[in-house]
């Protein structure tokens, strides 16, 4: 996964440079929202999870909130309830949950039930019943990427836990695809290299099943699954698909009265030759899908040394996909740059650019020299520094950036830490 590091502000606002480590720095802003947990007794609650625990604390695996502890009011009675999911590696079961309420400023346990598999793969307290009530939603696996995994929906009722929905997954989603006001769960289950079915399920009493899609193109996996608004009004989920070692493609699922609908099912439209992550990229609230686009110039160069330009685009309902902006990316996952406005369709970079050592980006009409990106030794930087804004730094290189027009970043007087 991409973590954003440093955010490097503008001057100007039309430029915004960003330095980057790990894969994955496109993420649902509620993905980003963190269970509250009370920080004035932490420790005592540990403390009382500690003794009480008969094996190790364990986290989620694959989640936007790997925090073992949750704290919140589970059943809406005004006492807090804290979840923790805890492994006995000797037992038959190896994965367990347990609730403790805050009694009187005294975490006591109430109760204790049981997980599936060998792994806690994700872990959400997320109101799906209905009924105002918080639930646990946790996915389980045996451990293998390759394998399908388990999840389950506990309803706590104050004195027991019980499982009110049980389903095998490959990827689910919670959201409100009906637009309903109500969170649905959709499911999606891979049949490799034949076919994926996508399934929505929403509680009335019990979990129904609202709508399937089967999508017949024979994937091997998903590189990266989001779900969101599509357009301003209309929630989705885009599926970034693996059609090759480096190569994908995106599908955007809605629902739409009452059905799952595949918006693009030419998957020709969204081929592209490096598994670009969809995502919230220009912060805007709506997600985009990415797509691989030569700089004028580089038609005939080989594949391995184009500075690629990164163009994602929205989905429009009367228009289909529609560009809404363009970065540059270092493919390394150090930094990226996100070309200003006014440069689309009029930039390329420099046919004499080499990826990791210099990079320049010139008008196509003038050829004039716009701006330039450079990894430098540290010895270098210490002569050129005073001329060029810090960018990011690389183990033993510093990445510079120099403007030739108006755009400029900070210089960088504060060391970053990878």
């Amino acid at each position: 996964m991409m973590n954003v590091n440093r955010w490097f502000p503008l001057l100007g606002g039309t430029l915004l440079l960003i330095m980057l480590s790990g894969c994955n720095f496109m993420m649902d802003p509620k993905l980003l929202m963190k269970t509250p947990e009370l920080s004035s007794d932490k420790e005592t609650l540990r403390s009382v999870i500690n003794a009480e625990l008969k094996g190790a604390e364990i986290r989620p695996r694959d989640a936007a909130d790997i925090s073992s502890i949750r704290v919140v009011d589970l059943n809406k009675d005004g006492v807090m309830e804290a979840v923790v999911f805890y492994e006995t590696p000797l037992e038959k079961v190896k994965v367990h949950g347990m609730i403790l309420e805050n009694q009187n400023d005294t975490w006591v346990p109430k109760v204790r039930f049981d997980g599936e598999g060998q792994v806690l793969e994700s872990f959400e307290l997320k109101e799906v019943t209905g009924n105002g009530e918080i639930n646990i939603v946790a996915g389980f696996s045996s451990g293998d990427n390759q394998t399908q995994k388990g999840l389950i929906v506990y309803s706590y009722t104050g004195t027991s836990v019980e499982r009110v929905l049980e389903l095998p997954y490959n990827y689910f989603v919670i959201d409100d695809l009906n637009d309903d006001g109500k969170l649905d769960i959709t499911v999606v289950s891979l049949k490799k290299d034949q076919y994926t079915t996508i399934t929505t399920y929403q509680y009335d009493q019990s979990f129904q099943e609202l709508d399937k899609l089967q999508l017949d193109n024979a994937v091997s996996g998903y590189y990266n699954v989001v779900h969101g608004n599509i357009t301003a009004d209309k929630r989705g989920i885009i599926l970034d698909a693996i059609s090759g070692e480096l190569s994908g493609y995106s599908i955007i699922v809605v629902m739409q009265d009452g059905e799952l609908v595949d918006l693009i099912p030419d998957q020709s439209s969204t081929l592209k030759d490096y598994q670009i992550m969809s995502g919230d990229v220009n912060d805007d609230g709506i997600l985009e899908i990415g797509m691989l686009e030569t700089p004028k110039g580089w038609e005939y160069i080989a594949f391995d040394d184009i500075p690629w330009f990164f163009s994602y685009y929205q989905w429009d309902p009367n228009k289909g996909l529609t560009f809404v902006m363009q970065q540059y990316m270092d493919l390394a996952g150090r930094f990226y740059f996100n070309l200003p406005k006014e440069w689309w369709g009029k930039v390329t970079i420099d046919i004499k650019s080499i990826k990791d050592e210099h990079i320049k980006f010139i008008d196509i009409d003038t050829n004039a020299t716009l701006a330039e990106i450079r990894f430098f030794t540290l010895a270098e930087w210490d002569l050129v520094q005073e001329d060029w804004a810090l960018f990011a730094r690389d183990n033993d290189k510093v990445i510079g950036f120099l403007s030739h027009t108006d755009l400029k970043v900070n210089k960088g007087e504060k060391e970053i830490k990878r």
